[in-house]
């Protein structure tokens, strides 16, 4: 690559990485402040929003109760206004204005109310209600001392207004009767003969003889409209007294509205809070938080649950269920048992080398053989035992290697688990047995034509067996030899006259031993998962107990269980797998 070609790309290059700088400074200078206020507004509302709405519901609250206790007060107000003599009603109107300005003294602003609620202030919020409808209610009692002076000034001329009326109704009913008559003699005089034509030049030529007539109808008619005026004013006349009349009844009426009064400023508090719900609604905070908030207390009782509930149980088992069943008799799966079982080979190794003899066959999973003689005969043998499908299967023993040879040989096995596993190779003699877990079995030597006698023995009536949740074990008969896995190593040990292991060490015991389960040595150990809660001991003898030198990985609890992988290996201990 020549020089110009390095200096175009190395320009490009950084114009790009000076384009990019440029739009992430833009970016910063026009998105970050809008984007800083709405989070800071969204932490603000997520703050004050809870406190002002338990400020507001308070002060509702204590409303409420207010509000309840003056209804009933400015009724019993109300009833002695109208009993109260006038100086005294003057006297409390003249009062009424200036507790009105003092009331006034006690409301806020709406920036003021919103600070209160802030605040979480509930006693300002409620005397602002407070006052506010006072003031309604002092004005109101105001209107009504008002019209109550006025009714008592127009009650003491209801005689007059009645008399008044009275002489009204009397004159109307008078001008009335004047009007009829002054048009039955105006339809007299216009029914004479040439009635119309002497009236008509009377009218227009005035001449003073002959107009008799037209002179009398001039009068028939002058008095027909004044008497229609004078009835006129006589209704004019009734109507107003009739309204002097309906004002009288206003001290009659019951004064209302106080109810409202009140109520309305309930509303406001309600609408006031139910604004402020709504913002708080809306923000997102809020809105993650408040469902948090609320399942917060059950999911601390369930945490604590979890945390406490282990330690109270394994306390309890430790302390009261151990030691009842430490004292119980022990368990014995058979009672005729030769107890002679070795170690065929030199210890547990990462491999061993099995003497095949003609006559015998080698039952062995796939991935253990190492090597075999080229003339030996290999079959597969789809199942340890047809008569346990589901142990077989359970237990991983399954397509396995037959091997059968003309000629003694040697077959090379090693251990399958993991690079820590060892292998170990355990003979069995005729009338002996061996209670064995499957999952530490490898394979099997043993005669041909005589195979593997396996018995089951459940154990569901005793103590032991419930609180180690196995009820069943499984016996391998003599003759044979078992290839045994195990972590670290593989160990037999002779029972003697009694001996402990941890439980989550043993692999098999001879059947004929005292089998019983003892306490752990110490409660810290049980409770960090450390060890089991019961030691397997076994004593008399003969016979032995087979052990791996470190208990497989994954089979300590914790404090706390193995979970899903816990409940699996629970589920195969129970049928002694």
């Amino acid at each position: 690559m020549n020089l110009g070609r390095l200096l175009v790309i190395w320009t490009a290059r950084h114009m790009l990485a000076l384009l990019l700088i440029i739009l992430i400074l833009v970016a910063a200078r026009y998105a970050v402040p809008p984007i800083t206020l709405w989070v800071q507004e969204q932490v603000r509302i997520a703050r004050t929003g809870p406190v002002q709405r338990a400020a507001l519901t308070r002060a509702l609250e204590d409303y409420e109760r207010y509000a309840a206790a003056r209804q009933v007060a400015a009724e019993r107000r109300s009833e002695s206004l109208r009993r109260a003599p006038e100086a005294m009603l003057r006297s409390r109107h003249a009062a009424i204005p200036p507790a009105i300005a003092r009331e006034e003294e006690a409301t806020l602003t709406g920036s003021e109310l919103a600070l209160a609620g802030v605040r979480g202030d509930p006693q300002s919020i409620f005397n602002h209600y407070r006052a506010r409808a006072e003031i309604g209610l002092l004005r109101r009692e105001m209107q009504a001392i008002d019209t109550l002076l006025a009714a008592r000034v127009a009650d003491r001329s209801r005689a007059s207004l009645a008399q008044r009326r009275l002489q009204a109704v009397q004159q109307l009913d008078a001008s009335r009767a004047r009007w009829l008559a002054a048009r039955e003699q105006a339809q007299v005089l216009n029914r004479r003969p040439l009635a119309p034509a002497r009236n008509y030049v009377c009218q227009n030529a005035p001449l003073g003889v002959g107009c008799e007539n037209y002179r009398a109808l001039t009068r028939a008619n002058e008095a027909m409209e004044a008497a229609a005026a004078q009835h006129a004013r006589a209704r004019r006349q009734i109507a107003a007294i009739d309204a002097a009349m309906r004002g009288l009844a206003v001290k009659d009426q019951a004064v209302v509205g106080a109810a409202s009064i009140l109520e309305r400023q309930s509303a406001e508090a309600r609408a006031e809070r139910a604004r402020v719900e709504q913002i708080a609604r809306g923000n997102w905070l809020v809105w993650i938080g408040r469902p948090m908030l609320d399942v917060l207390p059950t999911a601390l009782a369930i945490l604590a649950a979890a945390i406490l509930g282990p330690v109270f149980i394994k306390a309890i088992l430790f302390f009261l269920v151990a030691p009842l069943a430490a004292r119980r008799q022990p368990l014995r799966l058979l009672l005729k048992d030769g107890g002679c079982i070795r170690d065929a080979g030199s210890g547990s190794a990462a491999s061993q080398m099995v003497r095949l003899e003609p006559g015998h066959e080698l039952l062995i999973l796939p991935e253990a053989v190492q090597s075999v003689p080229e003339r030996s005969e290999k079959r597969t043998k789809w199942l340890l035992s047809w008569s346990m499908p589901l142990s077989s299967l359970a237990s991983g023993m399954v397509a396995l290697v037959r091997i059968r040879v003309q000629s003694a040989d040697d077959v090379v096995i090693s251990a399958t688990d993991n690079g820590f596993a060892e292998v170990a190779l355990i003979e069995i003699a005729d009338g002996s047995a061996m209670v064995l877990r499957p999952r530490a079995l490898r394979g099997l030597l043993q005669p041909i034509g005589q195979p593997l006698s396996i018995s089951r023995h459940w154990r569901l009536r005793h103590l032991s067996a419930w609180l180690t949740f196995q009820f069943r074990y499984l016996v391998f008969h003599g003759p044979c030899s078992l290839i045994v896995e195990g972590t670290r190593g593989v160990r037999l040990e002779p029972a003697g006259s009694g001996r402990g292991i941890n439980r989550a060490a043993t692999l098999g015991f001879s059947a004929g031993l005292a089998y019983s389960v003892s306490r752990s040595e110490a409660f810290g150990a049980y409770l960090l998962g450390k060890q089991e809660l019961f030691n397997d001991s076994f004593r008399d003898g003969p016979g032995y107990y087979l052990y791996e030198e470190v208990p497989r990985l994954g089979t300590r609890g914790g404090l706390w269980g193995r979970g899903l992988r816990g409940l699996g290996d629970a589920a195969l201990k129970v049928f002694g797998l």
